[in-house]
């Protein structure tokens, strides 16, 4: 991997960085990791919640790019196509500069488009991807991505019996008793998911789109 450039960006409010791991690097915004870093690298946590989804074929949605490294890993992993949807420019730009992001803009089976997932996705057929990778910014930056009417768009871009990972975190766990799985989980099913499992190992949710 060629020499990485570290660098940092202000954008507005918000402040960016590209930091240092054991692996690929991180994107920091605000301070806050956008990846696990702790026990593992960002490569193979993008890896890790692709396994849970047996991720093998087809076609995916990633509705949250960041440095886009799961969406490179569904492509290694033989996805037809990855559609990757994000918000903020200033993270396009650091991940033109981070050579473990090149795949996003070099890679015909990988498509970016700028802008907000609530709305990119109005514009989707139905029941046309296979998976659905949905790792949001935290709840409180980004709370109508956590919402049943969001959830219920996503219900219908994906094919009956497909199969979604959300990732959740576990924001305030260490000092409150705050289970926001738990209303994941209820939105999740009332939006048509079923199969709804919390798998701690990658601090999200899998599900299946049920065929009803």
């Amino acid at each position: 991997m060629n020499q990485v450039v570290y660098v940092a960006a202000i954008g507005g409010k918000h402040f960016y960085k590209l930091a240092k791991t054991c692996g690929a690097p991180t994107l920091e915004i605000d301070g806050i990791r956008m990846h696990r870093t702790k026990d593992t690298t960002p490569e193979k946590d993008s890896s890790d919640k692709l396994k849970l989804l047996g991720l093998d074929h087809g076609r995916v949605l990633d509705t949250c790019m960041g440095l886009g490294y799961t969406a490179i890993q569904a492509k290694d992993n033989g996805a037809e196509y990855v559609l990757s949807f994000e918000y903020e420019p200033n993270v396009i730009r650091i991940a033109q500069l981070n050579p473990w992001s090149m795949d996003l803009f070099n890679e015909n089976n990988i498509h970016n488009v700028l802008g907000d997932s609530f709305h990119l996705v109005d514009a989707l057929p139905c029941n046309h991807f296979d998976y659905i990778i949905h790792d949001p910014p935290r709840h409180g930056s980004a709370g109508h991505l956590y919402g049943l009417a969001f959830y219920q768009k996503l219900a219908q871009v994906i094919k009956p019996y497909g199969k979604m990972f959300h990732y959740t975190g576990e924001p305030r766990s260490r000092y409150r008793r705050v289970n926001i799985q738990k209303g994941i989980i209820e939105r999740l099913a009332r939006a048509g998911f079923k199969d709804i499992e919390y798998e701690p190992l990658v601090m999200g949710i899998t599900c299946t789109r049920d065929t009803v």
